[in-house]
């Protein structure tokens, strides 16, 4: 199967494996991942966003599934946003935010990421 057919069956359950991630409030995070799991993911291949340093608040309407390029940025979960329990995340990381959790993220230098939301592959794209 090529690659601009395959289809990326992730869950925050398989994606990590064989590694076993961080779960820190929700968020499933794995730090620096290994080139293998990259490419068996496809990463390259995921849209890229990126940031200036700002602050921000969001809602993650899907399953969303990021990987850092480069850059820093603090994540507080809503629930649990006092100073104190930022989630850090850099260059390396693989990371899983599940559908309808609200953050407020800070990005403390330039970032690039990859990312891949829930459902990107629509249903009449399927093979």
């Amino acid at each position: 199967m090529d690659n601009e057919h395959k289809v990326i069956e992730l869950n925050s359950d398989s994606i990590f494996s064989p590694a076993i991630p961080s779960e820190i409030h929700g968020v499933k995070l794995l730090r620096q991942t290994s080139d293998v799991k990259l490419v068996e993911l496809g990463v390259t291949s995921w849209p890229l966003w990126e940031s200036i340093p700002r602050k921000f608040s969001w809602k993650f309407k899907k399953t969303e599934t990021m990987y850092f390029v480069e850059g820093k940025m603090k994540v507080r979960v809503e629930e649990h946003h006092k100073e104190g329990e930022a989630l850090e995340l850099m260059a390396g990381d693989l990371v899983v935010f599940p559908k309808d959790m609200k953050v407020f993220v800070d990005v403390i230098e330039d970032v690039k990421k990859r990312y891949f939301r829930e459902s990107e592959i629509e249903e009449s794209e399927l093979p």
